[in-house]
């Protein structure tokens, strides 16, 4: 178990070393004052029982112990400071390390794990890798050094064949302890499961909630949520069972050790083999020996929970990125041409590709609109440009015959798209999903998330991660005095305008509305957005993704909740608005890409047609019949 922890640790160790050095050296001294004041206590009895025991040798003895409580409080303090910082420097890097490892995942990641196990390994798992760091390292120096510090005492100030015998039944202890934990580390990763699917229900239910009101499925989501709350409840009691079991056995333990002491002690006093101060003070030795015994399982309880934990965490850390840059990634400060050549996409995990052989070009400030059945590759034909998704060039694929390489596919400015770095390209475009996601902040926050970020914003880089840490490793003093500083300073103003604000505002059609909120653009969204219709979340996220005025802007049917006048008036302000600038819209409605320099109808994966839309209506098939449908159903409705 130590080798395994000492591998899982290695992270904090090679950071924490040098606090780590220093607090075993104070705790080494500690210990040795620790244990002096029996032996005084010892030889002072022995002095009082042959008449010896002076004034001065009395104030002498008092003194001895008044020092060596100061040293113990001075050395106490520091080895309790920097051990049980290490509690908040191993949660600190397990969460950054943690959290960048997740913001830096794509779509496989997400579709391995799920929301509930993510935000356990998080938050519970992180807490119990950092116990081990402070009070799991306490316990084993307790359970350890302090234990064999008070044994060499009693050895040296008593009876060597006293000590041994009193100590013989620790091994029980110890082989009672490691059985135990094993049983508990497969507890615990139970447990921690059962807590991942609680934790699943809760976000689906509160999600969906509008769906299970709908569905009068209250009743039924209570009972389920109380199933699952029942079986954590079990399990956890199986963990607090065996848990509870250290106690009693490093008591037991202790109880027998006092019996023999009393009992083998006193035909030592009456051989002349020890004193009566040798024997008090073993004893008093014995009764110090309590928490060392009780420490050994409760590290052994951390230490296995620490482990278990620990295997969850190194899953997520040990994930292979399926989308990497290169190591001299290109940056993109502008896009120009976006060409398709032969390619082809399959989701991950499935061998059947959704896009198969697509190949076109949208020129800079071109508008390019997709259309096709539900089903058809829409969606997967836009998130190429996100590189959200492993494609050919990053798995390896061999080159077919008569084809372009995998890397030269999809192409940037006529450039691998693989080569620029995924951030900097994904700044200059501005996505707006079928779904629109919503914090739980203000309308107006929900629209600044979407301003041009700089280098400074997440994710983290390694260096960032190494600054925080080593702010956190400074003195307390230092860390209130800057902590205080920085209350103190006055925020930077917004980087939007309130002009620009209320221009992405206009060009998404989202004025009226505005006027409608409670509190205007302070109007809280709710989470998911829950407060707001769906029309006005889509708005929200297209004036989101407006903001940084970006180079390319990808409406992913992102009108489909707006009637048709809004929808008329927000392509009409874009048309005006972006001129020059590239946009992809695919949609259902084909009111909405009718205007777009070039449509592509995609059936299966494939394009079927192309043109404009004066063109493919002349070619009739599934979009002029549709078109036609949709425009028949509109003057029904009018």
């Amino acid at each position: 178990m130590f080798r395994k922890l000492i591998r899982q640790y290695r992270w904090l160790l090679e950071k924490y070393k040098g606090e780590y050095a220093l607090a075993i050296a104070c705790v080494s001294v500690n210990y040795v004052v620790s244990v002096a004041p029996p032996w005084f206590a010892g030889h002072a009895t022995d002095l009082i029982q042959k008449g010896q025991l002076t004034m001065s040798g009395l104030l002498f003895y008092v003194g001895l112990v008044l020092l060596v409580t100061a040293l113990a409080y001075g050395t106490g303090y520091l080895w309790g400071y920097y051990l049980y910082k290490g509690y908040d420097v191993a949660e600190l890097m397990a969460r950054q390390r943690t959290a960048s490892k997740i913001f830096n995942q794509n779509a496989p990641f997400f579709l391995a794990q799920s929301t509930g196990s993510l935000m356990g390994k998080t938050t519970n798992d992180v807490n119990t890798i950092a116990e081990m760091a402070g009070f799991g390292l306490m316990a084993l120096f307790d359970s350890t050094l302090y234990q064999l510090v008070l044994i060499a005492f009693m050895a040296i100030g008593g009876s060597w064949q006293l000590t041994v015998l009193t100590v013989l039944p620790y091994p029980l202890l110890i082989y009672f302890s490691r059985k135990i934990g094993d049983y508990l580390y497969t507890e615990y990763d139970q447990a921690q499961q059962a807590f991942d699917d609680i934790n699943d229900r809760v976000l689906e239910n509160i999600q969906g909630i509008r769906v299970v009101r709908a569905f009068a499925m209250e009743a039924e989501e209570e009972a389920s949520f109380a199933g699952r709350s029942e079986r954590l409840y079990r399990q956890n009691m199986r963990v607090a069972r065996l848990d509870a079991l250290f106690m009693p056995a490093s008591r037991l333990i202790q109880g027998i050790s006092y019996v023999i002491a009393l009992t083998y002690g006193a035909r030592l006093i009456s051989s002349g083999g020890i004193t009566i101060g040798q024997l008090m003070a073993h004893v008093f030795y014995l009764g110090m020996l309590s928490w060392p015994m009780i420490a050994m399982g409760e590290f052994i309880n951390v230490a296995q929970q620490a482990t278990a934990s620990m295997d969850r965490i190194q899953e997520i850390w040990d994930w292979r990125e399926e989308i990497t840059d290169p190591p001299e990634a290109l940056l993109c400060d502008r896009v120009g041409d976006i060409t398709f050549d032969h390619f082809s996409f399959s989701w991950p995990g499935r061998t059947e590709p959704v896009l198969k052989d697509l190949s076109f070009t949208v020129g800079q400030g071109m508008t390019l609109g997709i259309a096709g059945r539900v089903g058809s590759g829409k969606t997967a034909l836009l998130k190429q440009l996100l590189r959200v998704y492993p494609q050919e060039s990053d798995s390896g694929a061999k080159n077919d015959d008569g084809l372009p390489a995998p890397a030269d596919r999809l192409r940037i400015n006529n450039l691998p798209i693989r080569l620029f770095d995924r951030r900097c390209l994904r700044r200059q475009i501005g996505y707006v999903p079928q779904e629109s996601i919503l914090f739980s902040l203000s309308v107006r926050d929900n629209i600044l998330m979407g301003a041009a970020s700089g280098k400074g914003s997440w994710p983290l880089l390694p260096g960032d991660h190494e600054e925080e840490t080593a702010f956190w490793k400074q003195p307390y003093k230092d860390i209130v005095r800057q902590v205080e500083a920085w209350e103190k300073e006055v925020p930077p103003p917004p980087s939007v305008s309130e002009e620009t604000l209320s221009r992405v505002i206009r060009i998404a059609d989202f004025e009226k509305d505005v006027e409608d909120l409670p509190q205007g653009l302070d109007t809280m969204t709710g989470e998911q957005g829950i407060a707001l219709s769906g029309g006005q979340k889509q708005r929200i996220s297209i004036a989101r993704a407006l903001l940084a005025d970006p180079e390319v802007l990808i409406l992913d049917d992102c009108l489909s909740a707006v009637d048709a006048i809004t929808e008329k008036n927000v392509l009409s302000a874009l048309t005006r608005e972006r001129r020059g600038k590239t946009t992809l819209v695919s949609s259902h409605r084909l009111s909405a890409i009718r205007d777009a320099d070039l449509i592509l109808v995609l059936e299966d994966g494939e394009i079927t047609a192309r043109g404009s839309h004066d063109q493919l209506m002349l070619e009739g098939g599934w979009y002029a019949e549709q078109y036609e449908l949709q425009q028949m159903e509109e003057e029904c409705l009018a």
